[in-house]
């Protein structure tokens, strides 16, 4: 169920006086040694009769940054229940990345402690550093939708005496007169970016038996469907791919019962297709068992994540309607699950690639990189690609090496991995740009082919050089392996992100894509 996102000029007063039979909770922003300072907490506290004043001296509450507080209300005021009150600390301090960190927080806050259904929340006075009012009203639609979110679980019934999640039903932002116009532009483009990261998750917490290759085809026809002409697609089945020489995705493909798919949606500008065109490439591998260099039980668990990069950019194709970036876009996906059969590809067998170059397999479970070099290839040669952006959890060596909240971003083009760094940093998701040193290019040497799929050295940057190896002169390109940010176990999950796919990618790309405005 989505939320009701509404925005409004109109006082407290008269947004309250909507929720008669549902009343609503106020979130109140403040900050740190200000206690009601500011026209927004003033008029709330004489709305309340001084209650927001008594109780932050009476508790002693200072709202530093991250600092939370449910007030319950004595029902007096129409139409008010809670009050959430959010800590944002010394004001001079505050940033863009700072704020999204309390409003994951207040928003937490309201769904679990307040069980709050109907939120209302007045944007505080901008006269911060860092960030616009549209910047500020976008990351308070985001950040509702993605903490409502729900897995698209299968359950039929609460455990025990465990209470079902709470869910928002509306929000309203109330925003000043001449704030109007940048608010609602900020909340119409912060709500459907959510909505499609929110696609990205439930694509990947869809389970393997039926998130199967021609699912995510049926997937990214919708998209297409959906977008009044602004997307098209086209799905080639495996006599096409076999025809176009993929050896690398009919490989991976060979132990599978499942026909693999191969995916593009397009996108040009209402002027027509540009000579710079932008390719998302997403891996797409539906399960990932190892192949016969079968996994462990433990570590082939959520293996149906393995194609959150294929979710990503599908998902990121659902936006160009609020993005319309004035560069052609190209989202390619080689879909197919990695399974065990008597006809599963074998260690030392040497394929070869839509390139032509040749790939001795010396690890099966090294797979997603077959099915990428083949993906990135066709981007360049049949979509004329001068721009690849490829996202795949493509090892678990980047976890080592960043842990399960930043995803490492390679690239053969300074300016451009710049750039797409600071689209994940203003878009919300942590990325570090990480070196691509040319003496570890030697690592996907074969003594039996061009290359081997399982090259020695350190594992993350071994990778990027695997699928470097296919990007044309001329063309930039950048790797952004999502193994250890694509999907949150128990123990991981917090804040905006419950357990499952997180969606990652899909915000970054988003926000790199807006750069391209007209």
């Amino acid at each position: 169920m989505s939320i009701d996102i509404q925005v409004t000029a109109g006082k407290l007063r008269s947004a309250l006086a909507k929720h008669t039979e549902e009343r609503a909770s106020l979130v109140l922003v403040l900050f740190s040694g200000e206690g009601v300072k500011g026209a927004i907490p003033q008029a709330v506290d004489e709305l309340t009769n001084g209650l927001i004043s008594r109780r932050l001296e009476h508790d002693g509450f200072d709202p530093k940054y991250k600092q939370s507080k449910v007030i319950d209300t004595d029902l007096t005021v129409d139409g008010l229940d809670k009050i959430v009150l959010i800590g944002l600390g010394r004001r001079s301090k505050l940033e863009l990345s700072g704020l999204r960190a309390v409003l994951a927080e207040a928003f937490v806050e309201a769904r679990d402690s307040a069980r709050a259904e109907h939120l209302i929340f007045p944007l505080i006075d901008v006269d911060l550093k860092g960030f616009s009012v549209e910047q500020f009203a976008q990351v308070v639609a985001e950040y509702a939708v993605l903490a409502d979110y729900e897995p698209n679980h299968q359950k039929t019934r609460t455990w025990l005496d465990e209470a079902e999640q709470n869910h928002f039903k509306s929000l309203t932002i109330l925003a000043d007169r001449w704030t109007l116009s940048a608010a609602k532009r900020g909340v119409r483009y912060g709500q459907q970016v959510a909505d499609a990261t929110v696609l990205a998750r439930n694509l990947v917490n869809e389970p393997a038996r039926t998130m199967t290759a021609q699912k995510l085809a049926d997937t990214a026809k919708q998209i297409a469907a959906a977008s009044g002409g602004l997307v098209s697609c086209r799905v080639l089945q495996k006599k096409s791919i076999e025809k176009l020489g993929m050896g690398g995705l009919l490989a991976v493909n060979r132990g599978s019962k499942n026909p693999p798919t191969f995916i593009v949606l397009s996108y040009d500008p209402a002027s027509g297709p540009t000579q710079e065109v932008v390719a998302l490439v997403g891996k797409g591998v539906t399960f990932d068992t190892g192949g016969l260099n079968m996994k462990d039980w433990e570590s082939m668990r959520n293996m149906k994540m393995d194609m959150a990069g294929s979710a990503a950019v599908i998902a990121t194709m659902s936006l160009m309607g609020v993005i319309k970036p004035c560069v052609s876009v190209r989202a390619v996906v080689a879909a197919t699950d990695n399974l065990v059969s008597r006809d599963a590809m074998i260690q030392d067998e040497v394929i070869t690639s839509m390139s032509g170059l040749t790939v001795e397999v010396g690890h099966t479970d090294c797979e997603g990189r077959l099915t990428l070099m083949d993906a990135i290839h066709y981007a360049q040669t049949k979509l004329g690609a001068t721009r690849v952006i490829d996202l795949a959890t493509l090892t678990g060596a980047i976890e080592e090496a960043l842990g399960a909240y930043v995803t490492g971003i390679f690239g053969n083009d300074p300016r451009l991995t710049g750039m797409f760094a600071d689209a994940a940093d203003r878009a919300g998701e942590d990325m570090c740009a990480l070196p691509m040193p040319d003496i570890y290019r030697d690592g996907n040497k074969s003594n039996m082919a061009d290359l081997t799929n399982d090259g020695t050295g350190p594992g993350a940057i071994i990778a990027a050089w695997f699928l470097r190896e296919f990007i044309q002169e001329g063309v930039t390109w950048i790797h952004a392996d999502i193994a250890g940010t694509a999907f949150r176990t128990d123990a991981q999950a917090s804040g905006i992100e419950a357990v499952g796919g997180t969606g990652v990618g899909v915000r970054t790309l988003a926000q790199f894509l807006r750069s391209y405005g007209c």
